[in-house]
């Protein structure tokens, strides 16, 4: 039975990938997904607008890092970054 790890950290196996492809020929019904709504989600406001920032490759690969780090997205850790200011 093969082991295999997702970019999150998170540990499954083939009977995992067998369980998951049970489900979504029968029809997910765990009731906590709700319907699909298109579009990236609005996780921090309704106001929220996108801000670009260049940065060379090592300030970026830095970023990159500590976000792999905490396990979190390079968005989270620069509003956690604002907001501690």
């Amino acid at each position: 039975m093969g082991k295999y790890t997702a970019v999150d950290g998170t540990e499954f196996t083939d009977s995992d990938i067998e369980r998951w492809a049970d489900e979504h020929e029968r029809g997910y019904t765990g009731g906590h997904i709700g319907p699909a709504v298109p579009g990236r989600p609005v996780s921090v406001g309704v106001e929220a607008k996108p801000f670009t920032l260049r940065l060379d490759a090592n300030r970026r690969a830095k970023l990159d890092k500590v976000a792999k780090e905490r396990n979190t997205t390079i968005s989270d850790l620069m509003r956690g970054l604002i907001d501690s200011l």
